[in-house]
């Protein structure tokens, strides 16, 4: 062990004494020997903190041994989680800082059951999937070098078989034009020859008719030469009339060879500049990536345990607004706060639009998305939302700062909207939960359902499970990778549903007057409150950090402190 690897006792290290330490503190910080463990452990300040031993810790990834267990800025310790920042806060970093943040909850509560909760086996299970994926990755890439080193040994012989065929193609038109030559050559040469006989055999006619004309001439009688020089004259005039008559003869003529090389030969010289082309092809992969049922890529986010009985929820109404007046009756039927705070509502039949207030109510912005009219909304981030509508089966994806639809997105008829971790999951009616990969499109049925036929169904997730109201009376219960947990029916009408973060649910019912508690396991309920509690008309409910959020059809929201 090196002198660096040595961790001393922090309390005897105080004393000016040096001891090895055997145990670590992770909320002090700071090493412990036996003795000073101990006196550690009865101490009132410090005896319900989680002490190991020094060879565990060590065990620790360097980046957990490096977590601090009290606020760095304000030495205070941690009390709060703000998931909308996902930072730990202490209680000055709330005061300055995150005011206006919902969402955030007690990590004491949070870190009791953070090893027994699903969080763990979760990501355990991620791991292996991410794994397994890698695993198939590589295995179907070094499948693709052998297709592709298969491919070139193909595409080798395909060249090496053309050229071939092409030396074998050229060789034989070269030998039938070589045939044509010598045939024509021939056929020239026989009429030249001919006439060259023909003359050949003229030259001894007329060498016989100036040996008898000579003769005649020397030796004949007056008589005989008179005669004799006129039947000559006879045999001359038809010499002389072939010798005007030769240049009809066909050998007469000037006769030659002329070899025309096909344009198409040609164009291989010319035109032609490649043999042909390589190309790269791409298709899709055949692997399906994902974890768990749906097989999509989840990040968990640690919650608390969900153990808290719904029979001492309370409700407090400790604020009013009205969402600001659009050119029509306002009709709000879905809502979503954004994790900075602001909410935002879909104001349906009339305005058609979106509208964004602040935490106090006043006007943000509005977003008219005429034609389209507007059915449930939920956020994505800061500036982003996606949009379900009636009548025309889409989703749109909205950029609230541009107000530009940045996607549009064909589905069946949908009507309530959440997301969660990358997906927008919706209802749809006669088909069931459906959720769409944002990052590539691609759309997974979570739940097969054909009894959503009610056109107020209404979905929200917390932590590992989805919950959706269908078939006006009845709150169905699934994990999100589509294993059915629970279900619950009441004979009042089912519409707007929210979660905690301990899985009870608060829907509204009794024809939109009131909200219903439902417990985790989906076995009991009871009312929480009622329209003496000015409860009126309401499909948008949202919980958002111990608030609940109630909306009107007419625009009038109730925030309620839940206790």
């Amino acid at each position: 062990m090196t002198a660096s690897d040595v961790i001393l006792c922090g309390i005897c290290d105080a004393q000016h004494v040096s001891h090895v330490a055997d145990y670590w503190c992770p909320e002090c910080g700071e090493g412990l020997c036996s003795p000073c463990k101990n006196y550690h452990g009865v101490s009132k300040a410090s005896r319900q903190h989680g002490v190991i031993s020094i060879d565990d810790y060590k065990k620790l990834p360097a980046e957990i041994c490096k977590i601090e267990q009290n606020c760095t800025e304000h030495d205070k310790k941690f009390q709060m989680f703000c998931p909308g920042h996902d930072k730990l806060c202490c209680i000055i970093c709330i005061s300055e800082k995150h005011k206006e943040c919902t969402g955030m909850f007690l990590i004491d509560e949070a870190i009791k059951s953070s090893r027994s909760s699903t969080l763990f086996g979760s990501l355990e299970e991620s791991l292996k999937d991410i794994q397994e994926n890698i695993e198939r990755v590589v295995k179907d890439r070094k499948a693709n070098l052998i297709e592709i080193k298969q491919q070139h040994f193909k595409s080798l012989n395909d060249i090496k078989d053309t050229r071939q065929k092409l030396n074998s193609r050229l060789d034989e038109l070269e030998k039938n034009i070589i045939d044509d030559l010598i045939s024509t050559e021939t056929q020239l040469k026989l009429k030249i020859e001919t006439l060259l006989n023909k003359l050949s055999t003229k030259m001894k006619t007329i060498e016989l008719l100036k040996t008898n004309l000579m003769s005649v001439k020397q030796h004949g009688s007056d008589l005989q030469a008179f005669i004799g020089s006129k039947m000559l004259e006879k045999d001359v005039t038809e010499e002389l009339k072939y010798v005007q008559n030769i240049s009809e003869d066909d050998g007469f003529s000037q006769l030659g060879l002329k070899c025309q090389v096909d344009d198409k030969i040609t164009d291989i010289l010319s035109e032609i500049t490649a043999f042909g082309s390589i190309t790269i092809e791409k298709s899709q992969s055949s692997i399906d990536f994902g974890v768990g049922h749906a097989k999509q890529a989840q990040i968990f986010t640690a919650v608390p345990s969900r153990s808290r009985s719904m029979d001492g929820i309370t409700a407090s109404l400790i604020g009013e607004f009205r969402v600001p007046a659009g050119k029509s009756f306002t009709c709000i039927t879905g809502s979503s706060v954004f994790p900075d705070g602001r909410m935002i509502f879909a104001d349906c039949n009339h305005n058609h639009r979106l509208v964004i207030v602040q935490s106090d109510g006043n006007l943000d912005t509005e977003i008219p998305i005429s034609p389209l009219i507007p059915f449930d909304v939920t956020c994505i981030d800061d500036k982003t939302v996606a949009v379900t509508t009636l009548f025309n089966n889409t989703i749109v994806i909205v950029d609230t700062e541009t107000k530009q639809f940045t996607n549009t997105i064909k589905t069946g008829i949908c009507r309530g909207i959440t997301y969660r971790q990358g997906q927008i999951i919706y209802c749809e009616i006669g088909k069931g939960i459906v959720a769409i990969q944002l990052s590539n499109n691609k759309v997974i049925t979570i739940v097969e359902d054909d009894n959503i036929k009610n056109d107020w169904s209404y979905i929200t997730t917390s932590g590992e499970n989805l919950y959706y109201t269908d078939n006006n009376s009845t709150v169905k219960c699934y994990s999100v990778k589509g294993d059915k947990r629970w279900e619950y029916k009441n004979e009042s009408i089912m519409t707007g549903i929210a979660a905690d973060q301990h899985g009870i649910v608060y829907g509204i019912s009794n024809r939109n007057t009131h909200v219903v508690l439902i417990s985790a396991d989906g076995k009991n309920s009871r009312t929480l409150l009622t329209e003496k509690d000015v409860i009126q008309n309401a499909y948008g409910i949202y919980f958002h950090i111990n608030k609940l959020y109630v909306v009107s059809s007419s625009g009038v929201l109730l925030e309620f402190d839940i206790a």
